[in-house]
C-alpha cells in the first residue's frame, strides 16, 4: 500500500452529506504567485529603463562636453581640392561647411553623398583629422565628346546647349568650361528624349562612336583630328576632321579603318595633297577623292610687255 500526504483535491464530505472538490483554495494561491511575479518583473524593467536612460543621458552630456561643444574640435584648417569642377564659393554653398564648425558635427557620409550626386564629380574623398582639420578632394569626370540636340553640323557652335559625355556614356554639364572642352569633338545626330544629365546613352549608334573615338586616341602618331561625328544614319559614322575631311567609317572593326586612314594622311603630308573626302566602309579600293589644286594664275599683257632692265656694265 502507497503511503504519502493526504490528496487535498479529494472529494471531501460536508456535514450536509455533500461531497465537493478543495480547489478553490489553490487557485487563489496560484493567482497570488502569478501576480507578486509578474509585480517583480515590471518593476526590474522599470528599474533597467531608468538605469539605461541615467546612462545614456549621461553618456551624451560627456560627449557633449568632450567632443561635440569643444572649441579644441572647431574647424580651423580646410583644404579642398576641386578638380576643377566648381569654384570654392559653390562648394561652400553645396555643402554648407563653415570655419569654426565643430568636425564632429559636419555630417560626412551626407556631404558625401551630395558631392557625388554631381554628374561632373566622379570620386569623392573625405578626412576628418584631428583636432580641426578637413580635407575634401573631388575627382572630376573625363568627358571625351559634346553631345547635341542638333541634327547636323551646320549649327552654330554653343557650349550651353550641349551636354559632355564621358568614354561609358555618362552625360554631365560643366559648372566650369575648361580651355581643353572647346577642343572635343561634337557627336550630333542623338535622340533628342536619351540626352538627359546624370544618364547614361545606351544606344549602339553612341556606343560605336566613343567606341571610334575611344580607338582613334590610342593610335600612335595619329594625324587624325576629329571635329564632329554624325550618328543619324545608324549604318556608318560619318565624320568631319579639323581639314574639312568627309570620312564615312563603317560600324564596326574601327582599328582596321584608321590603319588605313593613316596611311592616306601619311600620303597627303609626304605629297602635300589634302582630301577632300574618303569612304572607309569599302573594303578594297577605298574611294578617295582629293582637294583639285588651285591652276595657276595668268600672266596679263602687261606684264608680258614690260621690258626687263638691262645691268649696267662696270668698267
Amino acid at each position: 500500500m502507497r503511503s504519502g500526504p493526504p490528496f487535498t483535491g479529494a472529494k471531501q464530505k460536508t456535514p450536509n452529506g455533500v461531497h465537493y472538490l478543495n480547489v478553490k483554495m489553490r487557485a487563489k494561491t496560484a493567482q497570488r504567485k502569478r501576480q507578486r511575479l509578474l509585480g517583480q518583473l515590471c518593476a526590474l524593467t522599470l528599474i533597467v529603463a531608468v538605469g539605461c536612460g541615467l546612462v545614456w543621458f549621461g553618456l551624451n552630456k560627456a560627449l557633449d562636453k568632450f567632443f561635440f561643444s569643444n572649441p579644441a574640435y572647431s574647424l580651423c584648417e580646410l583644404e579642398v581640392e576641386l578638380d576643377g569642377v566648381m569654384t570654392i564659393e559653390d562648394f561652400l554653398a553645396e555643402t554648407g561647411v563653415q570655419e569654426g564648425d565643430n568636425i564632429f558635427r559636419i555630417d560626412i557620409a551626407a556631404m558625401d553623398n551630395k558631392l557625388r550626386g554631381i554628374p561632373m564629380v566622379e570620386n569623392v574623398r573625405i578626412e576628418r583629422i584631428m583636432p580641426g582639420r578637413v580635407e575634401i578632394a573631388l575627382t572630376r569626370r573625363t568627358p571625351v565628346a559634346w553631345v547635341s540636340k542638333e541634327p547636323n553640323a551646320s549649327a552654330v557652335y554653343d557650349p550651353s546647349s550641349m551636354t559632355l559625355v564621358d568614354d561609358s556614356g555618362f552625360l554631365m554639364k560643366p559648372r566650369i568650361l575648361q580651355q581643353e572642352y572647346h577642343q572635343l569633338p561634337i557627336i550630333y545626330g542623338v535622340k533628342v528624349n536619351e540626352i538627359e544629365e546624370g544618364g547614361l546613352l545606351e544606344g549602339d549608334d553612341l556606343k560605336n562612336a566613343l567606341a571610334l573615338l575611344r580607338e582613334a586616341r590610342i593610335q600612335p602618331k595619329s594625324l587624325l583630328l576629329i571635329r564632329s561625328l554624325n550618328i543619324s544614319k545608324g549604318y556608318c559614322i560619318d565624320a568631319l576632321t579639323d581639314q574639312n575631311t568627309r570620312i564615312k567609317f563603317a560600324s564596326g572593326d574601327f582599328a582596321t579603318q584608321l590603319l588605313k586612314l593613316q596611311r592616306l594622311l601619311e600620303h597627303c603630308r609626304d605629297t602635300g595633297r589634302e582630301m577632300e573626302s574618303v569612304n572607309l566602309m569599302v573594303a578594297k579600293n577605298t574611294p578617295v577623292k582629293f582637294v583639285m589644286a588651285a591652276p595657276p594664275q595668268p600672266v596679263s599683257e602687261k606684264q608680258k610687255t614690260i621690258p626687263q632692265k638691262s645691268k649696267p656694265r662696270r668698267n
